[in-house]
């Protein structure tokens, strides 16, 4: 594998929610490269994870990291 197979864009931080539809149970699962990896099951977990993903994409070094310099 080549260096230029490495370089580039990749994923940091993903959030991925489910929402099958109408009686079907929403979830939510917030995952970053610094280790994070959270699941929630449920209307209110699930909303609050998602902003408790939000939250932390303001706040981990690994997705901050180089921002302070722009």
């Amino acid at each position: 594998m080549g260096p230029h197979l490495l370089a580039g864009p990749r994923i940091l931080a993903q959030l991925h929610i489910c929402a099958p539809g109408r009686g079907a149970t929403p979830s939510a699962r917030s995952w970053c490269s610094c280790g994070r990896d959270l699941t929630a099951f449920g209307h209110r977990k699930a909303a609050a994870l998602i902003a408790d993903h939000a939250a932390h994409r303001t706040l981990c070094p690994l997705l901050t990291q180089g921002k302070e310099a722009a």
